[in-house]
């Protein structure tokens, strides 16, 4: 990410997911970039103080337990609707409605290059 873009990103998001994509998140940032990290990681979160050791102060890390959650993903989800959002290339898995305890596992063990599982009727 660095070298894609001349430096790292000004600000990363990393929404659901496991300690590494906290950390990859955190060390795509330029000098001064924002972390933003919302919803929970599975598992503990633990910053890495060894790769932060240097530049502790360049970053800010903003994250939150998901207040006002549901009102957050009906505004995203109304865009996706618009077509200002495409997500489709994120949707790893497809599960029907009827198999959508199936489509757990891959995301929650994090496995068979799961980023996002999508549920359709």
């Amino acid at each position: 990410m660095k070298r894609l873009t001349g430096g790292g990103a000004d600000v990363a998001i990393k929404t659901l997911g496991a300690q590494q994509t906290f950390k990859n998140a955190l060390r795509s940032l330029r000098r001064g970039g924002t972390l933003s990290s919302l919803g929970a990681c599975s598992g503990k979160l633990q910053l890495p103080y060894e790769a932060l050791a240097a530049r502790l102060g360049d970053h800010r890390i903003v994250t939150t337990p998901c207040p006002g959650g549901k009102e957050r993903m009906r505004r995203r989800m109304a865009r996706v609707q618009a077509g200002r959002v495409n997500v489709t290339p994120l949707l790893t898995h497809r599960f029907a409605l009827k198999d959508s305890r199936d489509a757990y596992a891959p995301f929650s063990q994090l496995r068979d290059g799961v980023i996002k599982v999508a549920i359709h009727p």
